[in-house]
């Protein structure tokens, strides 16, 4: 990673000078990188001291990112205010170097969007063609490497291979949302498949029955870690591979969009010496990476910290770990697990009665249990665990707090622009529309680097619900969620809807990801 050599230089030196102020810094030429461009604004702005910086741009050159990934990483800012301030940037720079601005009518406003990162635009841009010229030269296994190698570099989540009448169709889920990528000819799509179950280790010969393998890849130095799952149907057999980064570490609350307030309540609950902490969200909302966060904060060389999950998606250093398989469900695995003397437990997840009650019966008897369950709110959550045929005593007893969680997309620094909320729009986000008049909104407009959707990357929305004296009590006589959602809110939970309106403020997200994430 380049980076301009006076502004480091004098970065690195303990003596140099204050940074620059905004007037003082020079634009910098047209087409120059993100890296470049948050260079200036950190040093324009006086935002990280030249230590900060240059730990950043090592750390970044050590573990492959760039820098505005290495500033995250390192929690050095939040990325909220990092990306407002380097959209600001590429603005002025468009302006400076008469760059070509988009404007757009939108009740009235026209809204700016600022000139896209050349590096990102090319990754985009050429990815599909890079593929679909391949698909004609090269070997299937170069095929695949690439596909790949193009899926974790587009920070896809999943790659989907479609049979189709006219041949196979691949598909990258990208910030939850599938993107078409390539259509490959019909005579690739058996020596593809049997080359992805070769490399999995599953039955070539069996086409009639779904299977699951894994493999495990480098790519920039990292592992990952695939879990390749096939499905027979009319024209072939489906395959889906799940990408996980097995090095990736576990991030803290604030960068999973948790904010101060919740972060620090959260901190405090997991602090407790036993209990249930329970996380609640459709698949795909990002449990499992709470869970992580939060036996990363307990970890310590003083306790005895245990996992059982399925998969193992995150190795965290001085926990014992196990992976459920066909000889190892959850339930046998917890029972064995609870004669070694833990401290923290965590259950990937609550499946089945047995599962849920002897995790619930460790809360109560002195043991920190994690674990995640499917449930729409925290409220809801209750409802369920009774479903497992726990009763109220149980549960008002073990229960420390539950959290509910969402991922609602952000949107691209790149293609950004901004909007006026009229009175109905501030109206279906409860807000008050004489209060808020005038409010400026943001959107995407679409553009190569985010796939023409308007959106890069994710974020979290959280609801926690504290289980105090009152709510005990009320989760003691099996009250309805609804009464328990009532009480709760009047002490001071922060609901999943009030928690995206505070990303909408805060020019995160966008109106129609919240209503298409969260129930308004």
């Amino acid at each position: 990673m380049e980076t301009p050599t006076s502004p480091t230089r004098s970065l690195g030196d303990p003596d140099a000078a204050e940074p620059r102020t905004q007037a003082h810094c020079e634009p910098l030429p047209a087409g120059s990188s993100l890296d470049h461009v948050l260079l200036s604004v950190l040093i324009s702005n006086g935002l990280l001291t030249g230590e900060q910086i240059q730990d950043a741009l090592n750390y970044g050159r050590k573990n492959h990112l760039d820098l505005r990934q290495a500033i995250l990483e390192l929690n050095l800012i939040a990325p909220e205010r990092l990306n407002a301030l380097a959209f600001e940037r590429l603005t002025s720079l468009a302006e400076v170097n008469g760059a070509k601005l988009v404007a757009t009518e939108s009740n009235g406003t026209a809204g700016l969007a600022a000139p896209l990162s050349p590096d990102r635009t090319k990754l985009q841009l050429d990815m599909r063609q890079e593929l679909k010229e391949l698909a004609t030269t090269a070997s299937i296994p170069d095929l695949i490497n690439q596909i790949l190698a193009c899926a974790c570099e587009s920070r896809a989540t999943d790659v989907h291979l479609d049979p189709t009448e006219t041949g196979v169709r691949v598909r990258f889920r990208i910030d939850g949302q599938l993107q078409e990528i390539l259509l490959l000819e019909p005579s690739v799509a058996m020596p593809l498949v049997s080359r992805l179950k070769v490399m999995s280790n599953l039955n070539i010969v069996d086409r009639r029955h779904s299977q699951d393998g894994r493999i495990t890849i480098q790519h920039a130095n990292r592992a990952r870690d695939l879990r390749m799952a096939t499905f027979p149907t009319a024209l072939g057999e489906k395959i889906v591979i799940r990408i996980h980064d097995t090095m990736g570490g576990p991030h803290g609350f604030e960068r999973l969009g948790m904010p101060l307030k919740q972060s620090e309540q959260l901190d405090r609950l997991i602090s407790q010496p036993y209990g249930a902490v329970l996380v609640a969200g459709p698949v795909g909302s990002g449990k499992t990476t709470t869970l992580y966060s939060c036996l990363s904060k307990v970890n310590s060389p003083t306790r005895n910290v245990m996992t059982i999950e399925d998969p193992i998606e995150t190795r965290i250093p001085g926990t014992n770990q196990t992976q459920v398989s066909a000889d190892l469900h959850f339930s046998e695995g917890l029972r064995s697990m609870l004669r070694q003397d833990p401290d923290v437990i965590m259950i990937g997840e609550i499946r089945d009665d047995e599962t849920a009650r002897i995790g619930i019966r460790a809360a109560v008897t002195g043991v920190l249990v994690f674990s995640s369950v499917h449930g729409s709110d925290a409220p809801s959550t209750i409802g369920n665990l009774y479903n497992f045929g726990i009763p109220g005593y149980q549960l008002s007893n073990s229960l420390v707090a539950i959290v509910s969680q969402r991922l609602v997309r952000k949107i691209c620094p790149y293609c950004r622009v901004n909007r006026i909320a009229d009175a109905k729009l501030l109206s279906a986000l409860d807000l008050d529309p004489e209060e808020h008049e005038g409010l400026v909104l943001h959107y995407g407009l679409g553009c190569p680097a985010c796939f023409q959707t308007g959106y890069l990357g994710r974020t979290g929305i959280f609801e926690i619900m504290e289980i105090n004296d009152e709510l005990r009590d009320l989760i003691f006589q099996q009250i309805p969620k609804d009464v328990l959602r009532r009480v709760a809110i009047d002490l001071g939970m922060q609901t999943l809807k009030r928690s995206a309106v505070d990303k909408i403020l805060e020019g995160t997200t966008t109106v129609e990801e919240v209503f298409r994430v969260v129930s308004m």
